[in-house]
């Protein structure tokens, strides 16, 4: 008979992020129950469990759909389907408030749903924001601009009051951004630093950004360095010391992305080169 696979849980708060933790538990088959202090978003791997929460019992599994909570409102398993592989982002109450008034709500944000429709900004972001967070992205644009993107998600669509968001373009703004980010491409820049250049509160700039660029700033800046990667590249210098000239923090984070947008290894592209 097979033996069972351990249960592991970890638990690391983001260097850089304030009022952000991760939990992340795999093949757990333990009865949870908690009363929350802070708004959280989980996502299932794999595994399913059903959890009691606002009177009724719902079934949570793998897929985009998102477990919601809200601090004060207690959450308790009820039944496990099969071991359970998640992770949870909390969010503390003084966070996810500043996000609301920067957005123009005036009171602590109340969430609708217990469990997200699976369909729509607040999945995208979220699950991106997990994956980065997984990996411990030490990149502090990508992660700021992945958790400011979920929060403004978060209120647009599950908030009780939804933000009425700005449609003016700011297209200087967005220009000097962009010539921010050109300049400093190298360097691991944040977004709250980005946004205070220009003059704009950094939900936003995001918001203007992308619709001006089509991408938002931490994928401006991904493509500014595998830009400058290929032309090291081609003069002959390692992947390892390219990542390190173009603003990353190894060789493995050059191939994520290089091979992403370009579609081949730093290598790959090296000896192509060299052949023509």
């Amino acid at each position: 008979m097979p033996r069972a696979r351990p249960i592991t849980v970890s638990t690391w708060t983001p260097a850089g992020a304030p009022g952000v933790q991760v939990l992340r538990v795999e093949d757990d088959t333990r009865l949870w129950t908690g009363h929350a202090t802070a708004y959280g978003l989980t996502v299932t791997y794999s595994g399913a469990f059903d959890f009691w929460y606002r009177q009724r019992v719902w079934t949570h599994g793998p897929g985009p759909r998102l477990k919601l909570k809200e601090p004060g409102e207690v959450h308790r398993d009820e039944r496990i389907h099969a071991p359970v592989t998640a992770q949870s982002i909390t969010l503390a109450p003084a966070l996810v408030e500043e996000a609301a008034r920067q957005l123009g709500l005036a009171a602590a944000p109340h969430l609708t749903h217990a469990v997200s429709h699976g369909h729509g900004r607040t999945e995208a972001t979220a699950l991106a924001l997990h994956e980065a967070l997984a990996r411990r992205t030490p990149d502090s644009l990508e992660r700021d601009s992945l958790l400011a993107q979920t929060l403004e998600a978060l209120l647009s669509e599950y908030a009780e009051t939804r933000p009425r968001l700005s449609r003016a373009t700011h297209r200087p703004a967005v220009s000097r951004a962009r010539d921010f980010l050109q300049a400093s491409y190298t360097r691991n820049v944040d977004l709250e630093s980005l946004a205070a250049s220009v003059g704009l509160n950094k939900f936003h700039l995001l918001r203007v950004f992308r619709a001006e660029l089509g991408l938002p700033p931490h994928e401006y800046v991904t493509h500014l360095r595998v830009s400058r990667a290929k032309a090291l590249l081609t003069q002959g210098l390692s992947a390892s010391t390219v990542a390190v000239e173009v603003g990353l923090y190894d060789q493995s984070q050059l191939n994520r992305h290089f091979g992403r947008i370009v579609g081949m290894t730093p290598g790959q592209y090296a000896r192509a080169m060299r052949r023509q």
